[in-house]
């Protein structure tokens, strides 16, 4: 019980403080770098750097690729059959492949599932979301020349020192690790409490086209990969952690890109705020299910 209160009592009270104008939009924007630049980085040294990875789950890095290259084919489809215009089409297709495995994800796997589900959350979002969100997500929204900048993001700089400092055998230990995780651990409220900051309650936009968008990102793409795993016969904490990210609705940055490019800015902004009160209230009923 405490962890629904956590997380909903962390979420509820960043909408209230927006609300109240105690919370700005230049504060939400520090709040966002911090979280950005130093302790997602330190999370992803802490918990990437010291990963066995000869007995890893790499395929779960594997099936986060395929999630997202399925649900770019899905949404180009779904987008050129409805004949929506590039710009459109660009926001429709970057909110319906790329879920919120960081901001969302990190917190509810970590809730559901403990320590263990979180490291699994990692994997997906670092190894597995990540690479194809700075590649075919920069890709979507600006083209190829897009890239350049996406090169210098830090969580990738962090992504491949914890790689290399792992494979050279040298991982973080001792009081580095300490400060490295409780810096990191710092990840798990403040993106719950930016989602808060982020999150407008007004009114939808095309209600039908955000439907189209969540429907393919939160259901069909999740009811696949359930079907494929049950015909494999995976099972286990990390396939439901990877299930469960894939899931998740539209990541808070294709809000981001969409503004920089100057695309649907509405489309992302409607798509990510009514997936994400979505996403709480199905994570407060698997809350308080029995288990």
């Amino acid at each position: 019980m405490e962890k629904i209160f956590f997380i909903t009592g962390v979420f509820a009270l960043a909408m209230l403080l927006r609300r109240a104008g105690l919370v700005r939009e230049k504060h939400t924007g520090m709040l966002v770098r911090y979280v950005m630049w130093f302790s997602l980085p330190c999370l992803t040294l802490a918990a990437i750097g010291k990963l066995d990875l000869r007995h890893t789950h790499f395929d779960i890095a594997v099936i986060a690729w395929l999630v997202m290259l399925g649900g770019a084919a899905l949404s180009y489809c779904a987008g050129r059959a409805a004949r929506l215009g590039d710009k459109r089409l660009r926001s429709f297709m970057l909110t319906a492949t790329f879920p919120n495995t960081g901001f969302l994800g990190y917190p509810f796997a970590y809730s559901l599932y403990g320590s263990a589900g979180l490291t699994y959350a990692v994997i997906y979002d670092q190894m597995g979301m990540f690479p194809l969100f700075i590649t075919l997500g920069f890709i979507m929204a600006g083209g190829l020349e897009s890239l350049t900048g996406a090169l210098r993001f830090p969580p990738l700089i962090a992504l491949v020192a914890a790689l290399a400092l792992n494979v050279a055998g040298v991982p973080p230990s001792g009081y580095i690790t300490a400060i490295l995780a409780g810096i990191g651990w710092t990840t798990l409220p403040l993106t719950i409490f930016i989602i808060g900051l982020k999150v407008r309650l007004g009114k939808v936009g095309d209600v039908k086209l955000v439907a189209w968008c969540l429907f393919l990102r939160m259901v069909v793409v999740p009811v696949i990969l359930f079907l494929v795993f049950h015909l494999l016969g995976k099972s286990g904490l990390p396939y439901r952690v990877t299930l469960m990210e894939s899931s998740m609705p539209p990541a808070l940055t294709t809000g981001i890109l969409a503004l920089q490019y100057r695309l649907d800015e509405d489309l992302a902004v409607s798509c990510i705020g009514l997936g994400t009160l979505i996403a709480m209230a199905l994570f407060t009923i698997a809350t308080l299910l029995p288990v």
